[in-house]
């Protein structure tokens, strides 16, 4: 995903079917075309967004058990097993329909998992901010992991 890799710039778009097998990372993304490729085999999909005026600054919000035991035991001190670190936030930048998400819409963010609304968007000091909703499993729905652990 192109949010591992920061910022970049498109010099030129082709209409192609196919895959892109990605070649250079460090200094600038490059690919070579694969007309024949398999999109399903990929191990990573590219995931991008037009860099317009509409887009919907998002804040992505993340939360981990509070408890860093599955289970206490009677001996172990509540105290020692506190999780020290169970927000992240991450800004990310959505398209324009976000806009029209309202408090406690549930929506499915491409390759990330499912988020709920906690505040919809007001204006760029005050961004669209989503909680993503565990789904239980212990692997991503991507590649592309979050900032907590979630055990």
């Amino acid at each position: 995903l192109l949010c591992e890799y920061s910022c970049f710039h498109i010099c030129s778009i082709y209409h192609f079917s196919g895959v892109v097998k990605i070649t250079k990372v460090d200094g600038g993304l490059e690919g070579t075309y694969l007309p024949d490729g398999d999109f399903k085999a990929a191990k990573r999909k590219l995931s991008w967004i037009a860099s317009v005026a509409e887009n919907t600054p998002c804040v992505l919000t993340e939360f981990d058990n509070l408890i860093i035991k599955e289970k206490l035991e009677e001996d172990d001190k509540f105290e020692d097993n506190i999780n020290p670190d169970t927000l992240a936030t991450s800004d990310a930048i959505g398209d324009a329909g976000l806009k029209a998400l309202k408090e406690n819409d549930i929506i499915q963010l491409e390759r990330r998992g499912y988020y709920r609304v906690d505040r919809p968007y007001v204006n760029e000091t005050k961004p669209l901010i989503l909680y993503m909703i565990p789904d239980g499993k212990a692997k991503a729905m991507s590649g592309l992991k979050g900032k907590l652990a979630h055990r």
